[in-house]
């Protein structure tokens, strides 16, 4: 507010400063927003594609480690391998040939696999393992049917510094007897390689030991990574810390983890043209509001501060005219403003006059209003001289034995004391009540054609509802689907609460609505503002629950021909 007294106090020369320099500095501002905007969008789209590539690679090791398992049963399920393997020396000659054919077809169905080796205490059969190595994979097998070993080097090539085989076994057991195991290694970086991430992201298997093996990144990269993620105490969900967003995800048959990072400050490089796109236009803009002020302050605010000088001189002398133009230099708009002025002084004198009378004019019109609404006050029915009269009119019905007249006015008494109630809401009980005043009235007038019967539990004779919300649907069942009906009918009026709502029902067995207009009707009552000149009561009383409870509520018609109407009216149950 203080800003605002201010700012109005300034010169418009000041004004126009302080107006730049906000809107210039509104701009630096959006850009700032939208480089910001662009960075954690660019991060959001390389942290899901990284979830991508880390859910594609969980899904390949599951298969693999599925597609495996079932190599190694099957293999050692097959009678040339069981007979391979439980033969003595003399007999492995003949033997040999079908099991090299088993073990061939399986390496063809997986491109992946390096090797099918096969040991025990008399065979060590394999292309790349030592016979040292076999050993101590069976001696990890340990009498299992299938396990992940782990990853292993080529043993008949140079060492390498990373592991470049997956390896998992498992021993052939027929009845009690251990024959022998099967180790089944695959080519890791064959496997794996169609898994690399783009430049910023890395992929690596480790467990609580070490790394295990990464995918296409340096050793110093992946050790550093290695350290946060053991800094955060092996998550299974993101870590932010560092460089780098760390992501992983525990093998739990293979007892490692998948480790993905995300290097964050890759991502800003790409974002440097963006940059200085939108620093580029944060200049041009700087430069565009300088040009614009000063054309401006020239064209627009020196003159405007020359014709405020003007006013106030005519102000305190008290001048009702000028003794020569006033020449304002500046744009054709101010230059004829000027001239304007000159003029529009000659005017005022005749102005006054004519606002005067003006003035008068209207106080005589406000005069004449309010002597007319007197006089509409004045010619108001005393409500207490009706009351009164009704009153008269049962006791003389009384008197003269006539007491169906007098319950007919008691009745029209007490609808017409409910309707002149102040309050806005009112309790069921008190809306049942007049309901029973108004059936009364139509029962009398339809000489017993009609019969109302009443299904209200105690428990909600209490709860609020709006005066007059039940007459107009009574109305309608009686005068729409009872009167036109031949022979006797019936009027069910019932409520209950369900949940936290009051459901009030009202059904007749008169005529019913014809499925046209019931489509027509039902439509208006869905939409929230519709024509009222047809279905008057119905359409009121739908618009008057919503408008005070909220579209949630309302009235619901369901009707067939020949066998009545039954209308639903839904409001909240408040005490």
């Amino acid at each position: 507010m203080s800003f605002h007294i201010t700012f109005h106090k300034m010169s418009i020369r000041n004004q126009m400063k302080t107006i730049v320099i906000l809107m210039l500095a509104l701009f630096v501002l959006v850009c700032a927003l939208i480089s910001v905007s662009i960075r954690a969008l660019i991060r959001r789209s390389e942290d899901e594609h990284m979830q991508v590539a880390t859910q594609r690679l969980i899904d390949q090791m599951d298969l693999m480690y599925g597609k495996m398992e079932n190599f190694c049963i099957n293999i050692g399920e097959d009678d040339a391998i069981q007979a391979l393997l439980a033969s003595d020396y003399a007999q492995l000659s003949p033997l040999r040939r079908p099991a090299m054919e088993c073990l061939a077809r399986h390496k063809v169905l997986e491109s992946t696999i390096e090797d099918i080796s096969l040991v025990n205490d008399k065979i060590h059969y394999s292309n790349v393992l030592r016979g040292e190595d076999l050993d101590r994979i069976r001696a990890m097998v340990n009498g299992r049917p299938f396990r992940w070993i782990g990853f292993c080097s080529h043993s008949f090539t140079s060492e390498a510094e990373k592991p470049d085989m997956m390896v998992y076994a498992g021993d052939v057991i027929v009845g009690t007897q251990n024959l022998g195991t099967i180790v089944i290694s695959l080519n890791a970086a064959d496997f794996l390689a169609e898994n690399d991430g783009e430049e910023n992201q890395m992929y690596f298997l480790t467990d609580r030991e070490g790394v295990l093996f990464s995918i296409g990144q340096s050793a110093e990269e992946v050790y550093e990574v290695y350290r946060l993620w053991q800094e955060g105490d092996y998550p299974e969900h993101l870590v932010e810390g560092g460089h780098y967003d760390i992501r992983s995800y525990y093998f739990e048959d293979m007892d490692c983890y998948l480790v993905g990072a995300l290097d964050v400050r890759d991502m800003g490089r790409g974002m440097m043209q963006i940059q200085l796109l939108i620093w580029g236009c944060v200049m041009a803009a700087g430069v565009f509001c300088a040009m614009f002020f000063l054309l401006v302050s020239r064209g627009v605010v020196r003159p405007l501060h020359q014709f405020h000088a003007t006013i106030r001189q005519i102000r305190q002398s008290s001048q009702r005219g000028l003794e020569t133009d006033l020449n304002l230099r500046g744009c054709s708009e101010i230059e004829e403003l000027g001239h304007e002025f000159s003029g529009m002084l000659e005017d005022i004198e005749s102005l006054n006059r004519k606002i005067f009378q003006s003035a008068t004019d209207l106080y005589e019109l406000k005069v004449q209003k309010q002597e007319a609404e007197l006089a509409y006050l004045r010619s108001q029915v005393d409500p207490h001289f009706l009351y009164n009269t009704l009153e008269v009119i049962r006791k003389m019905a009384l008197e003269k034995d006539a007491p169906e007249i007098a319950q007919m006015t008691l009745d029209m008494g007490h609808i017409f004391r409910y309707s002149a109630k102040g309050e806005d809401e009112v309790t069921l009980e008190e809306e049942i009540s007049i309901i029973k005043s108004y059936s009364r009235i139509q029962q009398m007038r339809f000489e017993g054609k009609i019969s109302v019967y009443y299904f209200v539990s105690e428990d909600v004779l209490e709860l609020k509802v709006m005066k007059m919300l039940l007459q107009p649907i009574v109305e309608n069942s009686i005068f729409h689907g009872l009167e036109p009906k031949s022979g006797k009918g019936s009027l069910y009026i019932g409520a209950r609460v369900e949940e936290d709502d009051l459901i009030i029902t009202v059904k007749d067995d008169g005529v019913g609505i014809g499925e046209a207009e019931l489509a027509e009707l039902q439509g208006m009552l869905r939409e929230k503002s519709a024509d009222t000149r047809k279905h008057v009561g119905t359409l009121n009383t739908n618009a008057r629950i919503r408008l005070q409870y909220g579209e949630r509520y309302g009235v619901q018609i369901e009707s067939l021909p020949e066998d009545g109407t039954t209308v639903t009216l839904r409001l909240p149950a408040k005490e």
